[in-house]
């Protein structure tokens, strides 16, 4: 597998691993900390892999958001991209089913 095949499928793994956690629900404050941090990580792993995909097999994906999944690798706020967990939450709940839906509509979702 290629460097570029390994960071998209990381990608990949990242993101069905966030999808299947946070349509698990959880409450309480210990909880909100544990899922801000786990959010946190996964989002982080999901624009450092995307970040490290070539422009041309970026192009291969054009209905994925590339520059948002970037900007999840600043980190200068203290959570990817400045979110709150919040706006972590939506993002995934909204952005990442589509960024998943383009990866497997390429053919390429292995």
């Amino acid at each position: 597998m290629s460097e570029q095949q390994h960071a998209l499928e990381e990608m990949r793994e990242a993101i069905e691993s966030v999808l299947r956690y946070t349509s698990r629900g959880c409450s309480g404050a210990t909880c909100d900390r544990v899922r801000v941090a786990w959010l946190g990580n996964q989002l982080r792993t999901i624009g450092r892999q995307s970040a490290r995909l070539a422009p041309a097999l970026r192009d291969d994906f054009p209905g994925i958001p590339w520059d948002r999944l970037t900007a999840l690798t600043d980190e200068s706020q203290g959570t990817p991209a400045g979110m709150t967990a919040d706006e972590m939450q939506r993002f995934v709940e909204r952005e990442l089913p589509r960024v998943r839906k383009a990866l497997k509509q390429s053919g390429t979702a292995g």
